[in-house]
């Protein structure tokens, strides 16, 4: 571990425990000055530590959405306080309707409470400008694709980003009607949204936040964490008691399926968590599911 961008920032740092290793990033509980901390770096080149921290810094700013306060921050880390009440690393990732309903209502303030701080959709900007943005969804949807492309080809699925924007190209019209910009967390399952008696009590690991339309978030949420029963009920009843879903949202989910799923390829390599064989196994569900979600749009 390189503690010299610690050095660099704080008079006094010491490295304690080491919370989560799974590329592109690994987190440390650190103590910097005295203070108890969690420090994030990027272990390799799509690794966003920087763009992470610069966004919760700007959530803890703008809104009333409970994250650690960010204390340092450069080219490839940040270090945030210590919050009591932010996810255990090992977190039960089964979502309750009790969860559902809490995360729900916080996701949907996270919405509200930074719609009117952006004015154009994509990724956000670890320096200048906070978003490199487009005024139109679909083609910064278009730009999330092609960002992920380098990836794909990598692994040898660059067929699969290939098919995907000549699909969404073909099909202009696939995201009318998504909604203005919001600041989503793009991963707001339990291992990263801590709920205290019925309220979310903190919101960790924005290394997935984009600028885009709240119904990705909510649908970058219910695909992966609920199955249509009780929770899922939940999340839905506790988001629109804060913010109206928009008309259409439910036709547009294969178009964020498809989104998700680009995603869920890359990840599979970057993070490297299991061996040759079954990588080849998973990736092709994963190639086959996108390919079935095309023929179907």
């Amino acid at each position: 571990m390189n503690a010299a961008p610690l050095t660099e920032r704080f008079d006094s740092h010491g490295f304690v425990r080491r919370l989560h290793d799974v590329p592109p990033h690994e987190v440390h509980e650190v103590r910097v000055d005295g203070r108890r901390a969690v420090a994030k770096f990027d272990t390799g080149p799509t690794g966003n530590a920087s763009v992470e921290g610069r966004v919760m810094a700007f959530v803890g700013e703008h809104t009333s959405v409970p994250v650690p306060d960010v204390l340092a921050r450069g080219s490839d880390f940040y270090v945030a306080a210590w919050h009591p009440d932010a996810p255990e690393p090992e977190a039960d990732g089964t979502p309750t309707p009790e969860w559902a309903r809490a995360a729900g209502r916080g996701l949907a303030t996270l919405h509200a409470e930074t719609g009117r701080l952006l004015d154009s959709y994509g990724q956000f900007r670890a320096s200048g400008d906070l978003l490199d943005g487009r005024d139109d969804w679909h083609e910064a949807a278009r730009d999330y694709v092609r960002g992920y492309r380098p990836t794909l080809r990598q692994h040898g699925h660059g067929d699969v980003a290939d098919a995907v924007l000549d699909c969404l190209g073909a099909h202009p019209g696939v995201f009318a009607g998504a909604g203005d910009p919001v600041c989503c967390h793009g991963w707001a399952t339990p291992e990263h949204v801590a709920v205290r008696d019925g309220e979310v009590a903190c919101v960790v690991d924005f290394e997935h936040a984009i600028a885009a339309p709240g119904e990705f978030d909510y649908w970058r949420t219910v695909l992966p964490a609920f199955d249509g029963g009780a929770a899922e009920r939940a999340f839905r009843t506790g988001y629109e008691s804060v913010r109206d879903l928009p008309d259409g949202f439910e036709r547009r989910r294969p178009a964020y399926a498809l989104l998700c799923d680009v995603y869920y390829l890359v990840s599979l390599h970057v993070q490297a968590q299991h061996g040759p064989a079954k990588t080849e196994e998973i990736a092709s569900r994963l190639r086959e599911s996108v390919f079935e979600r095309l023929d179907a749009l």
